[in-house]
């Protein structure tokens, strides 16, 4: 919905829609009681004024007149509510609901039972079988995958096998096809039952006992279904292969099963006629298992009936069947899911005649999730008959491996009279635009809502793949030579709710945590936190053993005397356990060359692939790190290969990710006592530390110089999350740090954070990267670097309003195997060295106006903004060697000045930003895309098609209210094309081709939200009316939920705080007379939430509750300072590195203050900001 008809429907008084609903629900003939009363008296009085004249209320005559009116009014009412079922959008009653959609060709669908595939994890059988080891099988269950039996797979093979025909065995499939990109086969087992080949079992699922299904898997048109349920047909399962390994959720075999139980019923045709209809009375039918068979007179099934699809333009009349089949049949849908079986007309399909037996399954008419733990050990017996023509049995035990959430419930009625005029104006077919958009909405009752786009790209020969430049769909390898590497500090900010022990315990587990885990942190205490040397202790590595990126050994000195690492030592290799990052450098006059063996190598490490230190983690450390192993294993494990006589220079401890049980004990303390606290990381134990109130220093910068005092001074400043509380709310400030690498012109960047890509190869993550190049030079010096220095690619950048900016992308130290340990801490410093030459070390920005009015900075090349960076004022000298309007940047106090015209006075500016980093870097980029995301050539046309799920967005909602504790995810990619790529495939041009792409949320202004998005909407109250504030903020709270409904929303829009707060403004008139939104991140400032942006697969919604407004009594800046910054002042301190700010280093303690674009001097701000780092550079942030 465009911005226009929400603010018709929400905001106008005087929509046209609702002047025409009023004329249409206007009376205009009154049948009442009263009117029918009078109209008889008064035709008494004109026609009979003589023989009639009594009056009198006592009357009998009048007694007689109320009776027929009364009769009058009730037989009017009954003929309009009769008149008003004759009218699909009128109609009430489910019955007319469903005859007048048939009316336009649509069947509404009925409950969708959920299905899936089981994996078979292990079999067993009683037949005598021998692997090659001449090991009897008989009774002994074989696991797939099992690492503890080396023999599993030919075990498990030979188990599956002796169940199989002789001409059916694994590797001679029944049928084989590829679908969406992966082997599948079915193999058929050498069954003996006698009745439909189905297994029942129950399950629990939230919380409610359910009724399954195993029954037999077929593959028909490129698609997995349930096979026709023949009785004494053989039991039938698949085989796919992923190629991601046994291992792999998508390797292995595999049953079907589906929510219900079947059930049939017999009826008797003995007298045919054209358009038979035949009536099933059984309830909750689900929405496509329905089979007819045609019985001889033995009860025996003989002909198999086809089912017609009930879809427009498509009936037992007219159908896309082939000529010949003319025994057809088409289901209507009836009340509570009740079915009718609609037969031909004799001429272009069969009379029915004789007896007939449908099967049928039932299923829970209710919408549920099923996660792989509630659908765990399901035991499945088939009898079969063994080669020697023996009865056997052979046992599986299956589980669930993905989650399952494709149940529906029986299409409502608001559901039936909008889908129905749509999909018949789409006639079974996508061709327009609008088909497109409306046609998905018909197919299934999961679809809440699609908008579909279409992207051209013909004339590509189908023999190719087709090539996505945007790298959306193809990977991408780009050169430029326009790279920009800098770096962000930043104070974040978070909060959480609390009442009980259980909510801070979960806060822990959901907030706190994640934290720690984040990268932006980890970056952050590598920068900040002082490094570790061993130069003085003389180590070398004394090399054991060496295999493929490994090698064993342990650390010597210069007599070759083992060093003891570890809790079993006090110096510095005390350090020295799993997770440990360390430096070694190459001995005096030698190089190491990076290769596979980083062999040693003499002279400088001066021509390519020479380097001159290498970074490894510490795997694991036995014992005391000094005895080899009697395998000739050194104690002391490295994931790098380092060669014999490297010596050790640094060691960086690793920071723990998680929290101690006694440290969250003293947080639930603190919190319940709700004192002011910090969490600090104390790298002699590895662990997180509390740091009481009376001990935490909010103000000044970073420091470790006092971490762990505990004279109760306030001069412990090396917290890394500082908590504050309200009483009710806890918030949450953490010191980060970001690299940001962007491209000023050359290369857009295309990454989505929430698509892994697996290689099928390795089973590993692939990961799109940034190298700089080595044909750059060294940091100031014209030498060339030997390596290139990667890095990998983590999150998108999104600009100021909130759209992802495709010029930057957010980068990280590249961590090969993703163990959440990186490869080489120090390549920021290898590129830029900030420490020789740091007034050159700077990157600027220069702020500009979006199209859409919105304030952001962009990347400037300094040689055309020629900014004179200064170490301090009086460094700048006379102003008269200068030309007017000279811009100087001070390095003491971080802040942006400009010279006037009269070059007389310098003033303090805020249209730049400065980081620390380098420009004009070349570089690669390396993007990889997903091997299953494949384009069809032959198609012409690429429709991206956003699909918004019903399961999803209850889940999501029950998330906001919190009756979920982990946020949902919505269904991925080939979760939707299998879902719904079969039906829309028979109605979509051929020429296009369909890309799915599911609709996330995104949650705005509370705690679900992401920090930037945080807010606090404060609220004035009509100091002339009494109100009570607790009813105000949820009249508040609901109104913004109103405006929030999916109805008046579409994906990709752009929200405005302006429209937000004229709808609140017109509900809740006049007890209110004032509302604004205040961002609670420390960094952003007053108005930056007054426009949000939304991706093309994301709509908003509200996570907003009554804690996220506040009653205050005047707009003012006190009275706004809780949280965020307001523009209050002329100066502005911003923590993202270099602006126009004052260096007043410390927490925000309530608000930043902003400048205006220039003034002649800067007068105090109205509070400190956040530091990151002991050079006190003063607070800001970023978006993410």
């Amino acid at each position: 919905m465009s911005s226009t008809d929400r603010q018709n429907r929400l905001l106008v008084a005087e929509d046209w829609k609702r002047i025409y609903q009023s004329y249409r629900n206007a009376d205009f003939q009154s049948y009442d009681f009263d009117n029918l009363r009078r109209t008889m008296i008064n035709y008494l009085r004109t026609n009979y004024p003589e023989d009639f004249n009594d009056y009198i209320e006592s009357s009998e005559y009048l007694a007689l007149i109320d009776l027929i009116a009364f009769l009058g009014q009730n037989i009017s009412f009954r003929i309009d509510l009769n008149a008003r079922e004759n009218f699909l959008e009128l109609a009430e009653r489910r019955e007319s609901v469903l005859r007048l959609a048939r009316l336009l060709s649509y069947n509404p669908k009925r409950n969708q039972a959920a299905e899936g595939l089981l994996k078979v994890s292990s079999v067993s059988t009683t037949e005598d079988v021998v692997d090659s080891n001449s090991f009897n099988l008989s009774g002994q269950q074989i696991t797939w995958n099992d690492p503890s039996n080396t023999q599993w797979y030919e075990q498990f093979i030979k188990v599956m096998n002796s169940a199989l025909p002789n001409n059916g065995v694994f590797g001679r499939p029944a049928k084989k096809e590829t679908i969406n990109g992966i082997p599948h086969e079915q193999y058929r087992f050498n069954a003996i039952n006698t009745d439909i080949p189905k297994y029942s079992f129950s399950k629990t699922v939230e919380g409610q006992s359910l009724d399954f299904e195993v029954v037999s898997s077929d593959i028909v048109d490129g698609a997995l279904e349930e096979e026709i349920p023949i009785v004494g047909n053989s039991f039938a399962m698949l085989y796919k292969n992923d190629g991601q390994g046994p291992a792999s959720t998508g390797t292995g075999f595999y049953t079907t099963f589906k929510q219900g139980s079947l059930d049939d019923g017999n009826f008797s045709v003995n007298n045919p006629s054209s358009n038979q209809k035949i009536d099933i009375d059984a309830t909750d039918i689900n929405n496509k298992d329905v089979w007819l068979f045609k019985l001889d007179e033995e009860g025996r099934e003989t002909e198999y009936w086809t089912k017609v699809s009930s879809v427009e333009g498509n009936n037992v009349i007219y159908n896309s069947l082939n000529k010949n089949i003319k025994n057809l049949y088409s289901v209507l849908t009836r009340v509570q899911d009740r079915i009718s079986l609609v037969f031909s007309d004799g001429v272009f399909g069969n009379l029915p005649t004789g007896r007939f037996k449908v099967v049928y399954r039932t299923s829970a008419n209710r919408r549920y999730t099923i996660k792989p733990s509630e659908m765990t050990g399901i035991e499945v017996q088939i009898p079969y008959l063994s080669g020697a023509g023996v009865p056997q049995t052979l046992t599986m035990i299956l589980q669930l491996r993905n989650t399952i959430s494709n149940s529906s419930v029986s299409e409502s009625d608001a559901s039936i009279k909008a889908n129905a005029p749509a999909t018949y104006y789409t006639q079974n077919r996508m061709v327009t635009a609008e088909d497109y958009n409306v046609a998905p909405l018909g197919v299934s009752q999961e679809i809440v809502k699609v908008k579909t786009v279409n992207r051209n790209a013909s004339g590509i020969s189908r023999y190719f793949d087709l090539i996505d430049s945007t790298g959306k769909y193809s990977s991408t390898n780009l050169f430029g030579n326009d790279g920009v590497l800098y770096k962000e500090t930043a104070n974040l900010k978070t909060n959480f709710n609390f009442v009980t022990t259980t909510d801070i315990e979960q806060a822990i587990t959901n907030t706190i945590e994640p934290i720690i885990r984040d990268r932006k942190l980890y970056n952050y205490y590598l920068e900040n936190f002082t490094k570790i040397l061993t130069s003085d202790l003389g180590v070398t590595w004394l090399s054991s053993t060496q295999d493929t990126n490994r090698s064993t050994g342990c650390l010597i000195d210069a007599n070759e005397t083992k060093f003891k690492v570890g809790s079993f030592t006090a110096n510095n290799l005390r350090f020295v356990e799993a997770g440990t990052l360390l430096k070694f450098v190459a001995p005096a006059g030698f190089h190491f060359m990076q290769n596979n063996d980083h062999g040693l190598m003499a002279g400088s490490a001066d021509h390519p692939g020479a380097v001159e230190y290498l970074w490894t983690k510490v795997i694991s450390v036995a014992n005391d790190g000094t005895t080899i192993g009697s395998t000739g294993l050194g104690p002391v494990v490295l994931n790098e290969i380092i060669p014999q006589g490297a010596i050790l220079q640094e060691v960086r401890p690793k920071l723990a990710n998680i929290i101690t049980d006694a440290v969250k004990t003293q947080v639930v303390d603190q919190a319940f006592a709700t004192n002011t606290f910090g969490l600090r990381y104390d790298v002699e134990t590895r662990q997180w530390r509390i740091i009481t109130e009376a001990n935490i220093d909010s103000v000044s910068g970073f420091s470790t110089g006092k971490t762990g005092d505990s004279s109760n001074q306030n001069l412990d400043a090396s917290w890394l999350l500082y908590f504050k509380t309200d009483g009710e709310r806890y918030d949450i400030t953490y010191r980060t740090m970001r690299y940001v690498f962007e491209s000023d012109k050359e290369i857009k960047f295309y990454y989505d954070s929430s698509d892994k890509i697996y290689d099928n190869k390795t089973g590993k993550i692939i990961k799109d990267k940034i190298e700089v190049l080595n044909v750059n030079n060294k940091p100031d010096v014209s030498n060339p670097f030997t390596t290139n220095y990667n890095w990998e690619i983590v999150k998108e950048y999104r600009d100021a309003e909130g759209y992802v900016d495709s010029k930057r992308i957010e980068v990280s130290f590249f961590d090969a195997d993703d163990d959440g340990v990186i490869d080489n801490p120090q390549a920021f410093d290898d590129i830029v060295d900030e420490t020789t030459n740091p007034n050159t070390k700077f990157i600027f920005q220069k702020k500009y106006t979006t199209s859409d009015g919105v304030e952001d900075y962009r990347y400037v090349d300094n040689t055309v903004e020629k900014i004179q960076v200064k170490a301090n004022a009086g460094a700048i000298g006379a102003y008269s060697a200068y030309t007017a309007g000279q811009v100087f940047f001070t390095m003491d106090t971080e802040l942006f000045h400009k010279l006037d015209e009269a070059k007389k006075n310098l003033s303090i500016i805020k249209d730049y930003r400065g980081y620390i980093g380098r420009p004009g870097l070349k570089f690669r980029y390396l993007h990889s895309a997903d091997y299953n995301q494949r384009i069809d050539p032959s198609a012409s046309n690429i429709m991206d098609s956003y699909l918004l799920t019903r399961t999803y967005d209850i889940a999501y909602r029950q998330f906001l209210q919190g009756d979920r504790t982990i946020e949902p995810l919505p269904p991925s990619s080939d979760e939707m094309y299998r879902t719904y790529g079969v039906e829309l495939d028979k109605i979509k041009s051929i020429s296009d081709e369909i890309i799915y792409h599911p609709v996330k949320y995104k949650p705005l202004f509370g705690t679900s939200s992401e920090t930037s998005l945080q807010a606090t909407f404060k609220v004035v109250t009509n100091p002339d009316v009494v109100t009570n504030n607790n009813d105000i903020k949820s009249r508040i709270i609901e109104a913004i939920n109103v405006y929030f409904n999916l109805d008046n929303w579409e994906f990709g829009e752009s929200f405005y705080f302006s429209e937000l707060s004229t709808y609140i403004m017109n509900q809740m008139t006049p007890d209110i007379v004032s509302i604004v939104i205040v961002p609670n991140e420390q960094s952003q400032s007053f108005g930056s939430l007054y426009e949000i942006k939304s991706e093309s697969n994301e709509v908003f919604i509200s996570s907003a509750t009554v804690e996220n407004v506040e009653i205050i009594d005047a707009i003012t800046a006190s009275r706004l300072r809780a949280t965020g910054n307001v523009i209050t002042s002329s100066q502005e301190t911003i923590n993202t590195g270099v602006t126009s700010s004052a260096s007043n280093a410390g927490l925000i303690s309530s608000t930043g203050a902003m400048s205006s674009n220039s003034s002649n001097s800067s007068s105090s701000s109205s509070s400190s900001s956040g530091s990151s780092g002991s050079s006190g550079n003063s607070g800001g942030g970023y978006s993410y």
